[in-house]
């Protein structure tokens, strides 16, 4: 009789027991489709660059709050222009939104803004840059005022870790209230109550000019000398000379008193203080000295010849960047450089940069070395370090039928040892000479006539002798 509750049960248990076994197959085929963790991105820099020189009437009232405008503002829109030059070529152009004059409405504004928090990840760093007539507490745009609160407020949107403002106009200081948030770092051009001016001969406007030339100073303006610029290093650059500078238009104007025409203004959050590297800068030296037109270093896959160097490269700081340097290069006429270390003792030809610094490519210089011998095998000939010694031996016999005997040497050596140091401080072709004595071929060469005339005399014999 069938007992059918086991049957059941057993079932129960198979099932089971196959589930399992599917499951645990299965877990590595679910391990091997899931998608890698992304790796985390380069850095890299958005900007957005507001300059506004022409402004829609009546709006031109800016012009005649002082009445130190005649013919209004000239060049916010060129120093707009002239700051995202210099920076794109660390962003590249399209990292960078240009937004002047008729196109700085308040709605441009906004939403340029808003390009930069939609392109701005966590790690990236973005820079707004305002240069134009300002109120107190509200910027001037093209056709209406944008008020700290209202700026701040847009620029909350952006996530990025490394959010930088600069604001070149009448008044800056007295954003600070709104913009000091969030870990925003703000470059004001002066303090709440204070203008802004801008040069006429410099074409630009003061503040914004030392800004710009503090890239151009790097070393200088690089206090505390680890080849990276940081907010706290460009506003420190650009502040006393701001201050110090004197305008010919303003200079006999009571508001504008000496020593009282602007005083910038910085806000770091505390906890980022002194660690806010915006750019960094790397120089590349080579001790080989080859003709101009030869490639000494490739960067980031460009080339660079030897008569570019040094080669001053200004990246974003936290990013990673290659050298590449040829192992060898051929100078000609019997000389090359091999590829000795870095200033830094690295030996790879392929360098990865993650920081500013001075980077050396050092060269050993080699010549050559040519033994032009007929006989003794010399094995000596090959490249050899400058000024290093080549050890050179020859045997002073060769043959055993044709005897060759070693006489000396000839051309960038001359002596008569066989075994000889030789300084290779140049290029050298040194030949072995020798003497041929042909006693022994001559006299087997006698013996072999000897021998054969004498078999041949044997045969004739025996042919002649009678049966």
């Amino acid at each position: 009789m069938v007992k059918y509750p086991n049957v059941m049960l057993w079932k129960i248990l198979s099932a089971a027991l196959v589930s399992a076994i599917l499951a645990v197959l299965l877990i590595p085929i679910q391990a091997l489709s899931r998608p890698a963790l992304a790796q985390p991105s380069e850095p890299v820099l958005w900007a957005v660059m507001v300059g506004v020189t022409e402004y829609q009437c009546p709006f031109c009232v800016f012009d005649q709050e002082w009445n130190v405008y005649p013919v209004g503002l000239k060049h916010p829109d060129d120093s707009a222009r002239d700051l995202a030059t210099q920076l794109s070529p660390i962003s590249g152009e399209d990292h960078i939104k240009l937004v002047l004059d008729d196109q700085a409405t308040n709605s441009g504004i906004y939403y340029a803004i808003k390009w930069l928090a939609e392109n701005a990840r966590a790690n990236d760093t973005a820079l707004f840059y305002f240069c134009g007539h300002s109120a107190p507490e509200n910027l001037g745009s093209y056709d209406n005022l944008v008020s700290a609160s209202q700026l701040a407020e847009w620029l909350d949107g952006i996530d990025a870790q490394k959010v930088v403002v600069i604001l070149d106009t009448c008044y800056a200081g007295s954003f600070s209230n709104e913009l000091d948030q969030n870990g925003r770092i703000v470059l004001m051009s002066c303090q709440p109550t204070e203008s802004s001016l801008e040069d006429r001969e410099l074409k630009h406007t003061v503040f914004t000019h030392y800004v710009l030339q503090a890239f151009s100073d790097f070393n200088i303006a690089d206090t505390n000398g680890n080849y990276e610029l940081s907010a706290e290093e460009i506003f420190d650059y650009a502040d006393p000379k701001t201050i110090n500078e004197i305008v010919a238009p303003f200079a006999n104007l009571a508001a504008f008193s000496s020593g009282n025409i602007q005083h910038p203004k910085l806000y770091i959050p505390p906890y980022k203080f002194g660690e806010t590297n915006l750019f960094m800068k790397a120089v590349f030296h080579t001790d080989a000295e080859v003709a101009a037109d030869v490639t000494v270093v490739t960067a980031d896959g460009k080339s660079y010849l030897s008569k570019e160097l040094p080669a001053s490269f200004d990246w974003l700081s936290g990013t990673t960047h290659s050298f590449g340097i040829p192992q060898q290069i051929d100078v000609g006429d019997g000389t090359r450089l091999v590829f000795n270390s870095w200033n830094d003792s690295d030996v790879s030809s392929s360098k990865i940069i993650s920081k500013g610094g001075e980077y050396t490519a050092h060269y050993q210089t080699q010549y050559k070395l040519t033994i032009q011998s007929p006989y003794g095998s010399p094995k000596e000939s090959g490249w050899y370090d400058s000024d290093s010694n080549a050890t050179i031996s020859i045997p002073t016999n060769d043959g055993s039928i044709i005897k060759h005997t070693f006489t000396g040497w000839s051309g960038d050596f001359s002596g008569t040892e066989a075994n000889i140091s030789l300084t290779m401080d140049g290029p050298k072709t040194i030949k072995a000479n020798w003497q041929t004595d042909y006693l022994r071929f001559y006299l087997l060469i006698i013996a072999l006539v000897i021998v054969v005339a004498g078999l041949a005399a044997a045969f004739m014999m025996r042919k002649k002798k009678p049966t």
